[in-house]
């Protein structure tokens, strides 16, 4: 009996050092990105996962950056504030409308840029977001109109506050989670229903609750997100809906009530590094545009794919935003895509 009772002492114990030394490996992986670029992709996925979950904060929650928005759920807060990851620290400045641009930009811009994070510039300075650099290469007037974790709807939705009378190009950064927010778009019949003030407070709690190192904390968060995937697969239940993620976004533009008939259309896609989650849907836009009975402004629309234009070195390696090579090699393409 006695003997059994020390095998399983020293199993447990064993256990405990694997458990720990492995967890060990996770924090020493999230302090130092460096040393994970070089790890396989699956890891680093992982890896990023727990710093996104566990230690980012958000900047659409944070008091300093953002406000409640009744009609968009939030906008950036007017003004400056610093925002900052684990690899990056940058200054805002926000303009009155809530936009992470100068005043004089919402003058009757002739581009306007939009989109979600990528597009807003998280992780650079403001004068090293695409949005500006192609305002200084095509020195027209630029708006970056793009803010965090905006779909296309939203997006859509926050033009109607901008003067488009001039505007000549509007180019449009998509992200797959985009697919939830033009879904329901289109089930509450085309009309946007975003999160209440108290929603919105509560989230901006969350963000702000303690994100300190504890000892197990990310193997603690491995065990979670398994048991959330799993309890997910088992609950999942898809309704039935008639409309396709491509057609969803032609939806939410041609649903906004925002003019465009007299505008280029330029969309690429930008869901982070992996570059196949990038192909599927420029690949699908083209083709539906080109067989469908759309206006003249969504047939006329510029599909870009850059998935063989950008590589790893172009993104952080936690955050998965693009860094500042990222925006200069998106801008290229743009500024090529203009010129011709």
């Amino acid at each position: 009996m006695k003997t059994a009772v020390k095998v399983i002492a020293i199993n447990l114990i064993g256990v405990l050092i694997i458990l720990a030394l492995y967890e060990g490996f996770l924090f020493a992986l999230i302090g130092h990105p460096d040393l994970l670029r070089k790890c396989p992709m699956g890891l680093r996925n992982s890896i990023g996962y727990l710093y996104n979950n566990g230690d980012r904060r958000i900047i659409q929650f944070s008091p300093d950056c953002a406000r409640f928005d009744k009609n968009l759920g939030y906008t950036l807060k007017p003004g400056q504030c610093i925002f900052s990851g684990s690899e990056f620290s940058n200054t805002y400045w926000v303009n009155s409308a809530g936009l992470r641009d100068d005043e004089s930009s919402l003058d009757h811009p002739e581009i306007i840029v939009t989109g979600d994070s990528f597009a807003m510039g998280w992780g650079v300075e403001k004068e090293e977001t695409y949005a500006q650099l192609l305002e200084r290469k095509t020195r027209l007037r630029v708006l970056n109109a793009a803010i965090s974790s905006y779909g296309t709807a939203r997006e859509m939705l926050a033009l109607r506050r901008i003067p488009t009378d001039r505007l000549r190009y509007l180019i449009i950064q998509y992200c797959e989670n985009d697919r939830e927010e033009n879904l329901s778009f289109y089930l509450n019949g085309n009309t946007l229903n975003t999160m209440s003030e108290d929603q919105y407070l509560r989230y901006a709690s969350l963000d702000a609750r303690d994100k300190s190192y504890f000892p197990g904390k990310y193997l603690k968060m491995q065990i979670e997100k398994r048991v959330k995937e799993s309890r997910r697969k088992k609950s999942q239940t898809s309704k039935p809906v008639d409309l396709d993620e491509v057609d969803l976004f032609i939806n939410a533009i041609t649903q906004s009530g925002v003019n465009l008939k007299r505008v280029q259309l330029i969309v690429f896609v930008m869901n982070g590094r992996i570059a196949d989650d990038n192909r599927a849907f420029p690949a699908a836009l083209k083709k539906k545009i080109a067989d469908g009975n759309y206006p003249d402004y969504i047939r006329r629309m510029i599909v870009l794919d850059l998935s063989d234009a950008l590589n790893e070195s172009n993104f952080y390696v936690l955050d998965d935003h693009m860094n500042r090579s990222g925006h200069e090699i998106v801008v290229d393409v743009l500024y090529q895509t203009l010129s011709r």
